[in-house]
């Protein structure tokens, strides 16, 4: 973000510049009449003008000093996501393509469904994350739409998919029902889904997964959660769950770090706060709130 000083400012900062040496003369002895009590008001006046004007502009550069540093740090996190994550895909598939060239006549036969298994879910593993990594690029480009939207029918539709892909996982998904807010209703599903869907697959390993939609109210605010009674979090790495392409440690699950991070940023352009409670083994609560 680059700040200009207008000429306007830049030509009453020079004004100020040759009071201020006219005073330094008047001090040595050079000038025989002082300002008047009018003038020295008023360019002490100015000079307090001039400073908050300074103050003001050297906050705009920390900000963007700040947004500078965000966005290396997002660019060094995408740059390893793709030279790791990516080429361990495309090695699966080298590999085991190697290795059907290399066989001849019916050596191995047997085993071909199971190589060519390898090399398409390795090739479903690469979609999945360019479609994660162009979502998240995408929701600063997002032209926000403003509108009632009625969160509880976007989780139960949500629910229902997430169903009917593993229909064999016994989790019991409570939503309750008519939770309305003010927002865009594509980020939000957005939003629901990464929550929904994180919590389905940290789920415990028992029958009695538990999978919670609801919203509460906390000192004066509606407060939005999506809770789960599966592996938890130490709080200790809370500090990294938001963060672009990272992952808590000894997480088991697969993923490449990136939903909780794009949850964050939908969040925070639609003005509000999002946070997590958890401990090992107990399970997870995350909070979101929307302006």
């Amino acid at each position: 973000m680059a700040v200009k000083r207008s000429g306007k400012s830049a030509g009453k900062i020079l004004e100020l510049r040759r009071q201020a040496e006219e005073q330094v003369r008047l001090d040595k002895g050079e000038l025989q009449t002082p300002p008047t009590e009018g003038e020295a008001q008023r360019l002490i006046h100015e000079l307090q003008f001039h400073q908050i004007e300074l103050q003001m502009q050297n906050a705009q550069l920390l900000q963007a000093r700040d947004e500078l540093e965000s966005a290396n740090a997002d660019l060094e996190a995408f740059n390893y996501t793709v030279a790791h994550d990516l080429r361990q895909y495309l090695t699966t598939i080298s590999g085991y393509c190697q290795v059907i060239r290399e066989l001849r006549n019916d050596d191995h036969a047997e085993h071909f469904h199971e190589y060519l298994e390898e090399i398409y879910t390795a090739t479903l593993g690469m979609n999945d994350l360019i479609d994660s990594l162009l979502e998240f690029s995408r929701v600063d480009k997002h032209v926000l739409r403003r509108q009632p939207v009625d969160l509880s029918a976007i989780a139960e539709d949500i629910v229902a998919c997430l169903t009917l892909t593993r229909p064999e996982r016994c989790t019991a998904f409570h939503i309750a029902p008519g939770i309305m807010v003010e927002g865009d209703p594509d980020l939000l599903r957005m939003v629901l889904l990464n929550l929904l869907a994180n919590a389905w697959k940290f789920f415990g390993a028992g029958k009695d997964a538990i999978v919670e939609f609801g919203s509460i109210v906390q000192d004066r605010e509606q407060v939005y959660f999506v809770r789960d009674n599966g592996q938890g979090f130490d709080m200790a790495h809370a500090d990294i769950l938001f963060l672009p392409f990272k992952r808590l440690p000894g997480t088991n699950v697969e993923g490449h770090g990136i939903g909780l991070a794009t949850v964050d940023r939908i969040i925070s352009r639609l003005g509000g706060r999002i946070w997590a409670e958890s401990c090992p083994s107990k399970g997870a609560t995350f909070f979101f709130t929307c302006a």
